[in-house]
Protein backbone atom coordinates (compact mmCIF):
# COMPACT_ATOMS: atom_id res chain seq x y z
CA UNK A 1 0.00 0.00 0.00
CA UNK A 2 1.19 3.66 -1.36
CA UNK A 3 1.14 6.15 2.06
CA UNK A 4 1.23 10.02 0.90
CA UNK A 5 1.98 12.12 4.09
CA UNK A 6 1.23 16.41 3.59
CA UNK A 7 2.61 18.78 6.15
CA UNK A 8 4.09 22.06 6.34
CA UNK A 9 5.88 22.06 9.07
CA UNK A 10 9.53 20.59 8.03
CA UNK A 11 10.38 19.28 11.56
CA UNK A 12 6.81 17.47 11.96
CA UNK A 13 6.91 15.86 8.08
CA UNK A 14 10.25 14.64 8.76
CA UNK A 15 9.36 13.04 12.33
CA UNK A 16 6.90 11.61 10.29
CA UNK A 17 8.40 9.99 7.19
CA UNK A 18 11.85 8.95 8.29
CA UNK A 19 11.18 8.80 12.28
CA UNK A 20 8.62 5.89 11.36
CA UNK A 21 9.76 3.03 9.44
CA UNK A 22 7.18 2.59 7.04
CA UNK A 23 8.79 -0.29 4.85
CA UNK A 24 8.39 -2.91 8.18
CA UNK A 25 5.05 -2.05 8.57
CA UNK A 26 4.58 -3.21 4.77
CA UNK A 27 3.97 0.26 3.28
CA UNK A 28 5.27 2.41 0.31
CA UNK A 29 6.11 6.14 0.98
CA UNK A 30 5.16 7.07 -2.34
CA UNK A 31 6.53 10.85 -0.91
CA UNK A 32 6.15 13.84 1.83
CA UNK A 33 4.97 16.74 0.54
CA UNK A 34 4.24 20.25 2.22
CA UNK A 35 1.42 21.47 0.19
CA UNK A 36 -2.13 20.26 -0.60
CA UNK A 37 -1.80 21.44 -4.00
CA UNK A 38 1.41 19.26 -4.38
CA UNK A 39 -0.47 16.29 -2.95
CA UNK A 40 -3.49 16.28 -5.37
CA UNK A 41 -0.19 16.15 -7.99
CA UNK A 42 1.23 13.05 -7.20
CA UNK A 43 -2.10 11.19 -7.03
CA UNK A 44 -3.31 12.78 -10.50
CA UNK A 45 0.17 11.08 -11.47
CA UNK A 46 0.62 7.79 -8.66
CA UNK A 47 -1.82 5.36 -7.28
CA UNK A 48 -2.30 6.76 -3.29
CA UNK A 49 -3.92 4.20 -0.97
CA UNK A 50 -3.93 6.28 2.46
CA UNK A 51 -3.12 10.62 3.02
CA UNK A 52 -2.16 11.41 6.24
CA UNK A 53 -2.58 15.08 6.16
CA UNK A 54 -2.65 18.63 8.14
CA UNK A 55 -5.27 19.73 7.98
CA UNK A 56 -4.07 23.87 8.65
CA UNK A 57 -1.53 24.59 5.61
CA UNK A 58 -1.02 27.99 3.23
CA UNK A 59 -3.33 28.10 0.29
CA UNK A 60 -5.02 25.04 0.37
CA UNK A 61 -6.64 23.76 3.83
CA UNK A 62 -6.45 19.55 4.80
CA UNK A 63 -10.13 19.56 5.15
CA UNK A 64 -10.07 21.01 1.36
CA UNK A 65 -7.57 18.48 0.62
CA UNK A 66 -9.77 16.04 1.81
CA UNK A 67 -12.98 17.26 0.15
CA UNK A 68 -11.32 16.75 -3.32
CA UNK A 69 -10.30 13.45 -2.42
CA UNK A 70 -13.45 12.40 -1.67
CA UNK A 71 -14.51 13.99 -4.89
CA UNK A 72 -11.68 12.41 -7.25
CA UNK A 73 -10.45 10.04 -5.15
CA UNK A 74 -13.38 8.15 -3.14
CA UNK A 75 -11.54 4.99 -2.22
CA UNK A 76 -8.56 6.91 -0.81
CA UNK A 77 -8.45 7.19 3.04
CA UNK A 78 -7.33 9.90 4.55
CA UNK A 79 -6.26 10.53 8.34
CA UNK A 80 -6.12 14.57 9.46
CA UNK A 81 -4.00 15.97 12.08
CA UNK A 82 -4.54 19.04 13.94
CA UNK A 83 -3.91 21.01 16.73
CA UNK A 84 -7.58 22.41 17.10
CA UNK A 85 -9.85 20.15 19.48
CA UNK A 86 -12.74 22.01 17.56
CA UNK A 87 -16.45 20.06 16.90
CA UNK A 88 -16.92 22.05 13.90
CA UNK A 89 -13.52 20.63 12.09
CA UNK A 90 -14.31 17.29 13.31
CA UNK A 91 -17.88 17.44 12.02
CA UNK A 92 -16.65 19.41 8.48
CA UNK A 93 -14.09 16.35 8.06
CA UNK A 94 -16.82 13.39 8.73
CA UNK A 95 -18.83 15.05 6.15
CA UNK A 96 -15.43 14.92 3.82
CA UNK A 97 -15.09 11.12 4.37
CA UNK A 98 -12.20 11.61 6.70
CA UNK A 99 -10.95 8.07 8.25
CA UNK A 100 -9.92 9.34 11.06
CA UNK A 101 -9.03 12.89 13.19
CA UNK A 102 -6.48 13.10 15.18
CA UNK A 103 -5.03 15.83 17.47
CA UNK A 104 -0.90 17.46 17.85
CA UNK A 105 0.62 16.27 19.32
CA UNK A 106 -0.01 12.85 18.15
CA UNK A 107 2.52 10.38 18.95
CA UNK A 108 4.28 8.08 16.19
CA UNK A 109 2.74 5.12 17.84
CA UNK A 110 -0.87 6.55 17.46
CA UNK A 111 -0.30 7.62 13.99
CA UNK A 112 0.97 4.21 12.94
CA UNK A 113 -2.11 2.34 14.47
CA UNK A 114 -4.24 4.86 12.76
CA UNK A 115 -2.77 4.08 9.46
CA UNK A 116 -2.67 0.53 9.83
CA UNK A 117 -6.17 0.79 10.68
CA UNK A 118 -7.20 2.89 8.09
CA UNK A 119 -4.96 0.16 6.06
CA UNK A 120 -7.01 -2.91 6.80
CA UNK A 121 -10.62 -1.48 6.16
CA UNK A 122 -8.99 0.01 2.37
CA UNK A 123 -7.54 -3.83 2.37
CA UNK A 124 -11.36 -4.96 2.82
CA UNK A 125 -12.78 -2.99 0.41
CA UNK A 126 -10.39 -3.99 -2.03
CA UNK A 127 -11.23 -7.58 -1.57
CA UNK A 128 -14.88 -6.79 -1.17
CA UNK A 129 -14.72 -4.82 -5.02
CA UNK A 130 -12.69 -8.04 -6.03
CA UNK A 131 -13.89 -11.09 -4.49
CA UNK A 132 -13.15 -14.58 -6.01
CA UNK A 133 -16.25 -14.78 -7.45
CA UNK A 134 -15.88 -11.36 -9.61
CA UNK A 135 -12.54 -12.83 -10.32
CA UNK A 136 -13.78 -16.23 -11.11
CA UNK A 137 -16.45 -14.79 -13.52
CA UNK A 138 -14.12 -12.63 -15.31
CA UNK A 139 -11.51 -14.92 -15.88
CA UNK A 140 -14.05 -17.21 -17.26
CA UNK A 141 -15.06 -14.48 -19.47
CA UNK A 142 -11.82 -13.59 -20.79
CA UNK A 143 -10.63 -17.37 -20.53
CA UNK A 144 -11.12 -17.90 -24.57
CA UNK A 145 -9.22 -14.64 -25.68
CA UNK A 146 -6.32 -15.51 -23.05
CA UNK A 147 -6.21 -19.24 -24.34
CA UNK A 148 -6.13 -18.25 -27.74
CA UNK A 149 -3.13 -15.01 -26.95
CA UNK A 150 -1.23 -17.62 -25.03
CA UNK A 151 -1.32 -19.98 -28.38
CA UNK A 152 -0.36 -17.27 -30.66
CA UNK A 153 2.66 -16.31 -28.11
CA UNK A 154 3.82 -19.62 -28.32
CA UNK A 155 3.09 -20.42 -31.70
CA UNK A 156 5.57 -16.81 -32.08
CA UNK A 157 8.13 -18.39 -30.04
CA UNK A 158 7.81 -15.61 -27.57
CA UNK A 159 7.78 -18.19 -24.74
CA UNK A 160 10.52 -20.44 -23.24
CA UNK A 161 10.25 -23.89 -22.28
CA UNK A 162 9.18 -23.59 -19.21
CA UNK A 163 6.90 -20.67 -19.46
CA UNK A 164 4.87 -22.66 -21.94
CA UNK A 165 4.63 -25.86 -19.32
CA UNK A 166 3.63 -23.28 -16.48
CA UNK A 167 0.70 -21.61 -18.69
CA UNK A 168 -0.72 -25.17 -20.26
CA UNK A 169 -0.91 -25.48 -16.25
CA UNK A 170 -3.08 -22.37 -15.73
CA UNK A 171 -5.29 -23.08 -19.13
CA UNK A 172 -5.55 -27.15 -17.94
CA UNK A 173 -3.65 -28.17 -21.23
CA UNK A 174 -2.16 -31.39 -21.09
CA UNK A 175 1.02 -31.22 -23.11
CA UNK A 176 2.49 -34.51 -22.30
CA UNK A 177 2.54 -37.05 -24.63
CA UNK A 178 1.00 -35.16 -27.67
CA UNK A 179 2.23 -34.54 -30.98
CA UNK A 180 1.60 -31.30 -32.72
CA UNK A 181 1.08 -30.00 -36.50
CA UNK A 182 0.93 -26.21 -37.29
CA UNK A 183 -0.45 -24.94 -40.03
CA UNK A 184 -1.05 -21.96 -41.74
CA UNK A 185 -4.08 -20.92 -44.14
CA UNK A 186 -4.59 -17.37 -46.08
CA UNK A 187 -6.50 -15.86 -48.60
CA UNK A 188 -5.05 -15.86 -52.18
CA UNK A 189 -4.74 -12.37 -53.82
CA UNK A 190 -7.98 -10.92 -55.44
CA UNK A 191 -8.15 -10.27 -58.99
CA UNK A 192 -8.75 -6.75 -59.82
CA UNK A 193 -11.73 -7.81 -62.15
CA UNK A 194 -13.63 -10.00 -59.59
CA UNK A 195 -17.12 -9.08 -59.25
CA UNK A 196 -17.63 -9.38 -55.55
CA UNK A 197 -14.37 -8.37 -54.18
CA UNK A 198 -11.73 -6.10 -54.49
CA UNK A 199 -8.17 -6.22 -52.87
CA UNK A 200 -9.03 -3.70 -50.49
CA UNK A 201 -11.41 -5.90 -49.43
CA UNK A 202 -8.36 -8.19 -48.17
CA UNK A 203 -8.77 -8.24 -44.18
CA UNK A 204 -12.52 -9.10 -44.22
CA UNK A 205 -12.11 -12.00 -46.66
CA UNK A 206 -9.40 -13.08 -43.99
CA UNK A 207 -11.45 -12.61 -41.54
CA UNK A 208 -14.03 -15.12 -43.41
CA UNK A 209 -11.46 -17.57 -43.83
CA UNK A 210 -10.63 -17.81 -40.20
CA UNK A 211 -14.54 -18.39 -39.65
CA UNK A 212 -14.51 -21.13 -41.98
CA UNK A 213 -11.87 -22.90 -40.26
CA UNK A 214 -13.14 -22.17 -36.82
CA UNK A 215 -16.47 -23.49 -37.78
CA UNK A 216 -15.19 -26.74 -39.71
CA UNK A 217 -12.00 -27.97 -37.75
CA UNK A 218 -12.50 -30.18 -34.49
CA UNK A 219 -12.47 -27.29 -31.09
CA UNK A 220 -10.87 -30.04 -28.90
CA UNK A 221 -8.07 -31.23 -30.76
CA UNK A 222 -7.39 -28.05 -32.56
CA UNK A 223 -6.60 -24.56 -32.23
CA UNK A 224 -7.82 -21.95 -34.82
CA UNK A 225 -6.79 -18.04 -34.10
CA UNK A 226 -6.09 -15.03 -36.43
CA UNK A 227 -2.04 -14.25 -36.60
CA UNK A 228 -0.97 -10.61 -36.16
CA UNK A 229 -1.33 -10.55 -39.63
CA UNK A 230 -4.46 -11.92 -40.23
CA UNK A 231 -3.69 -15.40 -41.60
CA UNK A 232 -5.40 -17.91 -39.79
CA UNK A 233 -2.95 -19.93 -37.55
CA UNK A 234 -3.96 -23.39 -36.74
CA UNK A 235 -2.64 -26.34 -33.99
CA UNK A 236 -3.62 -29.34 -34.81
CA UNK A 237 -2.80 -32.11 -31.96
CA UNK A 238 -3.44 -35.64 -31.41
CA UNK A 239 -1.88 -38.42 -28.54
CA UNK A 240 1.23 -39.51 -28.95
CA UNK A 241 0.68 -43.29 -30.15
CA UNK A 242 -1.35 -41.89 -33.12
CA UNK A 243 0.48 -42.95 -36.46
CA UNK A 244 1.98 -39.92 -37.96
CA UNK A 245 1.23 -40.60 -41.20
CA UNK A 246 -2.44 -41.22 -40.23
CA UNK A 247 -2.37 -37.77 -38.31
CA UNK A 248 -0.97 -35.93 -41.29
CA UNK A 249 -3.53 -37.78 -43.73
CA UNK A 250 -6.75 -36.61 -41.60
CA UNK A 251 -4.94 -33.16 -41.49
CA UNK A 252 -4.68 -32.77 -45.11
CA UNK A 253 -8.00 -34.20 -45.76
CA UNK A 254 -9.47 -30.98 -42.81
CA UNK A 255 -7.40 -28.53 -44.82
CA UNK A 256 -8.96 -29.60 -47.90
CA UNK A 257 -12.49 -29.26 -47.35
CA UNK A 258 -11.59 -25.61 -45.73
CA UNK A 259 -10.19 -24.59 -48.90
CA UNK A 260 -12.97 -26.06 -50.48
CA UNK A 261 -15.76 -24.43 -48.22
CA UNK A 262 -14.15 -20.88 -49.31
CA UNK A 263 -13.99 -21.49 -52.74
CA UNK A 264 -17.64 -22.43 -52.64
CA UNK A 265 -18.79 -19.92 -50.26
CA UNK A 266 -16.74 -16.55 -51.39
CA UNK A 267 -15.89 -17.90 -54.99
CA UNK A 268 -12.42 -17.30 -54.01
CA UNK A 269 -9.00 -19.13 -53.38
CA UNK A 270 -6.94 -19.83 -50.53
CA UNK A 271 -4.06 -21.15 -49.86
CA UNK A 272 -2.14 -23.36 -46.80
CA UNK A 273 1.23 -23.88 -45.51
CA UNK A 274 1.69 -27.37 -43.65
CA UNK A 275 4.80 -27.49 -41.34
CA UNK A 276 6.08 -30.96 -39.49
CA UNK A 277 4.90 -33.02 -36.93
CA UNK A 278 6.87 -32.54 -33.54
CA UNK A 279 6.60 -33.92 -30.37
CA UNK A 280 8.36 -31.36 -27.96
CA UNK A 281 6.03 -28.23 -27.53
CA UNK A 282 9.45 -25.79 -27.64
CA UNK A 283 9.75 -27.02 -31.31
CA UNK A 284 5.80 -25.94 -32.26
CA UNK A 285 7.55 -22.30 -33.07
CA UNK A 286 10.05 -23.62 -35.39
CA UNK A 287 7.84 -25.57 -37.02
CA UNK A 288 5.28 -22.92 -37.65
CA UNK A 289 7.90 -21.02 -39.15
CA UNK A 290 8.21 -24.17 -41.71
CA UNK A 291 4.12 -23.66 -42.29
CA UNK A 292 4.79 -19.79 -43.08
CA UNK A 293 7.76 -20.85 -45.40
CA UNK A 294 5.94 -23.72 -47.21
CA UNK A 295 2.68 -20.77 -47.63
CA UNK A 296 5.25 -18.74 -49.68
CA UNK A 297 5.96 -21.83 -52.54
CA UNK A 298 2.23 -21.21 -53.68
CA UNK A 299 4.36 -18.27 -56.26
CA UNK A 300 5.45 -21.29 -57.45
CA UNK A 301 2.81 -24.26 -57.63
CA UNK A 302 -0.07 -22.05 -57.70
CA UNK A 303 -3.13 -20.74 -55.33
CA UNK A 304 -5.85 -23.12 -54.08
CA UNK A 305 -3.59 -25.50 -52.48
CA UNK A 306 -2.34 -27.06 -49.40
CA UNK A 307 1.51 -27.36 -49.47
CA UNK A 308 3.76 -29.09 -47.14
CA UNK A 309 6.94 -27.94 -46.09
CA UNK A 310 9.86 -29.47 -47.72
CA UNK A 311 12.32 -30.42 -45.25
CA UNK A 312 15.58 -32.26 -44.38
CA UNK A 313 13.82 -33.46 -40.83
CA UNK A 314 12.00 -32.52 -38.14
CA UNK A 315 13.22 -29.17 -36.39
CA UNK A 316 16.34 -29.62 -33.99
CA UNK A 317 15.35 -29.19 -30.52
CA UNK A 318 19.49 -27.53 -30.03
CA UNK A 319 18.65 -24.75 -33.06
CA UNK A 320 15.22 -23.32 -30.91
CA UNK A 321 16.98 -24.08 -27.29
CA UNK A 322 19.68 -21.47 -28.55
CA UNK A 323 16.99 -19.08 -28.69
CA UNK A 324 16.16 -19.39 -25.21
CA UNK A 325 19.41 -19.44 -24.42
CA UNK A 326 20.54 -16.00 -26.29
CA UNK A 327 17.48 -14.26 -24.75
CA UNK A 328 18.86 -15.39 -21.16
CA UNK A 329 22.30 -14.09 -21.84
CA UNK A 330 21.18 -11.01 -23.09
CA UNK A 331 19.15 -10.43 -19.98
CA UNK A 332 21.48 -11.23 -17.53
CA UNK A 333 23.98 -9.14 -19.39
CA UNK A 334 21.74 -6.14 -19.32
CA UNK A 335 20.69 -6.29 -15.91
CA UNK A 336 24.13 -7.49 -14.60
CA UNK A 337 23.35 -10.65 -12.90
CA UNK A 338 26.66 -12.25 -12.94
CA UNK A 339 25.73 -15.41 -11.86
CA UNK A 340 22.90 -16.17 -14.14
CA UNK A 341 25.37 -14.71 -16.57
CA UNK A 342 27.76 -17.42 -15.68
CA UNK A 343 24.96 -20.40 -15.56
CA UNK A 344 24.03 -18.94 -19.25
CA UNK A 345 27.25 -19.40 -20.37
CA UNK A 346 27.84 -23.23 -18.59
CA UNK A 347 24.66 -24.21 -20.52
CA UNK A 348 25.45 -22.61 -24.05
CA UNK A 349 28.69 -24.40 -23.46
CA UNK A 350 26.82 -28.13 -22.79
CA UNK A 351 24.21 -27.45 -25.57
CA UNK A 352 26.16 -26.23 -28.42
CA UNK A 353 30.07 -27.03 -27.63
CA UNK A 354 29.44 -30.90 -26.73
CA UNK A 355 31.12 -33.87 -28.31
CA UNK A 356 27.94 -34.98 -30.45
CA UNK A 357 27.95 -32.18 -32.46
CA UNK A 358 30.14 -31.53 -35.59
CA UNK A 359 32.48 -29.28 -35.91
CA UNK A 360 30.48 -27.01 -38.59
CA UNK A 361 27.59 -26.32 -36.30
CA UNK A 362 29.53 -25.38 -32.75
CA UNK A 363 30.99 -22.68 -35.31
CA UNK A 364 28.22 -21.22 -36.41
CA UNK A 365 27.02 -21.70 -32.69
CA UNK A 366 29.96 -19.22 -31.91
CA UNK A 367 29.05 -16.81 -35.33
CA UNK A 368 25.32 -16.38 -33.51
CA UNK A 369 26.90 -15.31 -30.02
CA UNK A 370 29.62 -13.25 -31.32
CA UNK A 371 26.73 -11.32 -33.34
CA UNK A 372 24.62 -11.36 -30.38
CA UNK A 373 27.53 -9.67 -28.20
CA UNK A 374 27.55 -7.25 -31.25
CA UNK A 375 24.44 -6.29 -31.57
CA UNK A 376 23.74 -5.61 -27.64
CA UNK A 377 26.73 -2.95 -27.94
CA UNK A 378 25.60 -0.82 -31.53
CA UNK A 379 21.49 -1.41 -29.79
CA UNK A 380 22.98 1.15 -27.18
CA UNK A 381 24.52 3.50 -29.65
CA UNK A 382 27.92 2.86 -28.73
CA UNK A 383 30.93 0.79 -30.66
CA UNK A 384 32.39 -2.19 -30.26
CA UNK A 385 35.73 -0.19 -29.91
CA UNK A 386 35.04 1.99 -27.36
CA UNK A 387 33.19 -0.67 -25.24
CA UNK A 388 35.21 -3.47 -24.89
CA UNK A 389 38.50 -1.10 -25.01
CA UNK A 390 41.33 -3.27 -24.42
CA UNK A 391 39.47 -6.91 -25.00
CA UNK A 392 38.23 -5.16 -28.49
CA UNK A 393 41.58 -7.21 -30.21
CA UNK A 394 40.85 -10.50 -28.64
CA UNK A 395 36.91 -10.03 -29.58
CA UNK A 396 38.28 -9.83 -33.23
CA UNK A 397 40.31 -12.97 -32.81
CA UNK A 398 37.38 -14.86 -31.72
CA UNK A 399 38.09 -17.57 -35.06
CA UNK A 400 41.96 -18.64 -33.45
CA UNK A 401 39.45 -20.21 -30.48
CA UNK A 402 40.88 -23.05 -30.68
CA UNK A 403 38.93 -25.05 -27.81
CA UNK A 404 35.75 -25.75 -25.17
CA UNK A 405 37.35 -24.25 -22.64
CA UNK A 406 38.97 -20.80 -24.45
CA UNK A 407 35.27 -20.22 -26.01
CA UNK A 408 33.79 -20.58 -22.64
CA UNK A 409 36.12 -18.01 -20.81
CA UNK A 410 36.10 -15.50 -23.80
CA UNK A 411 32.69 -15.42 -23.93
CA UNK A 412 32.21 -14.61 -20.09
CA UNK A 413 35.32 -12.43 -20.44
CA UNK A 414 33.66 -10.41 -23.08
CA UNK A 415 29.95 -10.73 -22.07
CA UNK A 416 31.46 -9.31 -18.67
CA UNK A 417 32.54 -5.98 -20.20
CA UNK A 418 29.84 -5.47 -22.19
CA UNK A 419 27.97 -5.52 -18.54
CA UNK A 420 30.37 -3.20 -17.03
CA UNK A 421 30.29 -0.69 -19.39
CA UNK A 422 26.42 -0.66 -19.47
CA UNK A 423 26.27 -0.44 -15.53
CA UNK A 424 28.92 2.46 -15.78
CA UNK A 425 27.06 4.46 -18.34
CA UNK A 426 23.93 4.21 -16.81
CA UNK A 427 25.77 5.53 -13.67
CA UNK A 428 26.88 8.10 -15.61
CA UNK A 429 23.52 8.77 -16.94
CA UNK A 430 22.40 9.28 -13.37
CA UNK A 431 24.89 11.95 -12.70
CA UNK A 432 23.77 13.47 -15.93
CA UNK A 433 20.53 13.84 -14.92
CA UNK A 434 21.17 14.46 -11.51
CA UNK A 435 23.32 17.56 -12.56
CA UNK A 436 20.39 18.96 -14.54
CA UNK A 437 17.59 18.35 -11.38
CA UNK A 438 20.57 19.98 -9.16
CA UNK A 439 20.31 23.16 -12.17
CA UNK A 440 16.64 23.46 -12.01
CA UNK A 441 16.92 23.56 -8.33
CA UNK A 442 19.24 26.37 -8.08
CA UNK A 443 17.10 28.23 -11.24
CA UNK A 444 13.67 28.17 -9.91
CA UNK A 445 14.67 28.31 -6.16
CA UNK A 446 12.41 31.66 -6.04
CA UNK A 447 9.17 29.35 -7.15
CA UNK A 448 6.81 28.39 -4.07
CA UNK A 449 5.57 25.44 -6.15
CA UNK A 450 9.16 23.74 -6.69
CA UNK A 451 8.70 20.23 -6.28
CA UNK A 452 9.88 17.01 -7.58
CA UNK A 453 7.03 17.15 -9.86
CA UNK A 454 7.36 20.12 -11.25
CA UNK A 455 10.99 18.64 -12.20
CA UNK A 456 10.03 15.48 -13.27
CA UNK A 457 7.89 17.44 -15.97
CA UNK A 458 10.03 20.50 -16.97
CA UNK A 459 13.09 17.73 -17.25
CA UNK A 460 11.28 14.72 -18.63
CA UNK A 461 12.64 12.35 -15.86
CA UNK A 462 10.61 10.19 -14.45
CA UNK A 463 8.87 11.07 -10.97
CA UNK A 464 9.66 7.51 -9.80
CA UNK A 465 13.23 7.29 -10.63
CA UNK A 466 13.69 10.80 -9.21
CA UNK A 467 12.35 10.23 -5.81
CA UNK A 468 14.41 6.60 -6.00
CA UNK A 469 17.89 7.95 -7.19
CA UNK A 470 17.81 11.57 -5.37
CA UNK A 471 18.69 10.84 -1.97
CA UNK A 472 21.28 8.36 -3.28
CA UNK A 473 23.02 10.67 -5.63
CA UNK A 474 22.76 13.95 -3.36
CA UNK A 475 23.01 12.67 -0.02
CA UNK A 476 20.07 14.50 0.93
CA UNK A 477 16.40 14.26 0.66
CA UNK A 478 14.75 16.76 -1.97
CA UNK A 479 12.94 18.31 1.00
CA UNK A 480 16.18 18.77 3.19
CA UNK A 481 18.57 19.98 -0.27
CA UNK A 482 15.91 22.38 -0.94
CA UNK A 483 15.37 23.69 2.45
CA UNK A 484 19.16 24.11 3.06
CA UNK A 485 19.41 26.15 -0.58
CA UNK A 486 16.51 28.53 0.48
CA UNK A 487 17.55 29.14 4.32
CA UNK A 488 21.51 29.44 3.09
CA UNK A 489 20.09 32.09 0.29
CA UNK A 490 17.82 33.92 3.01
CA UNK A 491 20.58 34.01 5.30
CA UNK A 492 23.16 35.68 2.34
CA UNK A 493 20.38 38.22 1.41
CA UNK A 494 19.60 39.35 5.09
CA UNK A 495 23.27 39.81 5.59
CA UNK A 496 23.45 41.93 2.76
CA UNK A 497 20.37 44.20 4.13
CA UNK A 498 18.02 43.10 2.21
CA UNK A 499 13.81 43.32 3.75
CA UNK A 500 12.21 40.13 5.30
CA UNK A 501 9.56 40.74 3.15
CA UNK A 502 11.98 41.05 -0.41
CA UNK A 503 14.27 37.78 0.71
CA UNK A 504 10.86 35.79 1.61
CA UNK A 505 9.94 35.90 -2.26
CA UNK A 506 13.59 35.08 -3.68
CA UNK A 507 13.40 32.13 -1.69
CA UNK A 508 10.39 30.78 -2.23
CA UNK A 509 7.88 31.93 0.25
CA UNK A 510 4.35 33.83 -0.91
CA UNK A 511 3.75 34.34 2.83
CA UNK A 512 6.44 36.04 5.65
CA UNK A 513 4.89 34.90 8.63
CA UNK A 514 5.90 30.75 6.97
CA UNK A 515 9.12 32.02 6.21
CA UNK A 516 10.00 34.08 9.17
CA UNK A 517 8.83 30.75 11.23
CA UNK A 518 11.36 28.20 9.18
CA UNK A 519 13.73 30.67 9.01
CA UNK A 520 14.01 30.98 13.15
CA UNK A 521 13.57 27.07 13.28
CA UNK A 522 16.38 26.80 11.14
CA UNK A 523 18.94 28.97 12.15
CA UNK A 524 17.67 29.51 15.81
CA UNK A 525 17.33 33.16 15.27
CA UNK A 526 14.40 35.52 13.65
CA UNK A 527 15.50 37.08 10.01
CA UNK A 528 14.76 40.68 11.49
CA UNK A 529 17.58 39.97 13.92
CA UNK A 530 20.75 38.33 11.47
CA UNK A 531 22.68 41.67 11.13
CA UNK A 532 21.85 42.70 14.74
Amino acid sequence: MKLLIVEDEPHVRERIAEGIDWAAYQFELAAAVESAQEALMIMHNDKIDLVLSDIYMPEMSGLELAKRIKAEFPLVKTILLSGYDEFEYARESIAYGVFKYLLKPAENEEIVSTVLEARSVRERELHDKHNLQTLQQRWKDHFPHLRELFYKNWLNGRYSEREIEKSSQEFALSLERQIYLPLILDMDPIAKDNERFQPRDRSLVQFQLFTIARDLLPGTEWMVLQDDDGMTAVVCSAPADVQEDAFCNRVNSLVSTVLGTVHDCLKLTASAGIGTVVRTPLLLSQAYKQSRLALQERLIFGNGIAIPYRNDGAAQRSWVLMEQLEKELELSIETGDESKRRQTIAAIMESEFSEEHVLADSKEALWRFVCLLARMVHKHGWTLRDTLKEEFEDFEQFHQLLSKEQIAEWLDRMSSRISQSIAERRQSGTQIAMNEVVGFIHAHLHEEALSLYLISEKTYISYSYLSRTFKEAIGESFTEYVLRLRMERAKELLSKGCKVYDVSEQVGYKHVNYFSKNFQRYWGIKPSDVNK
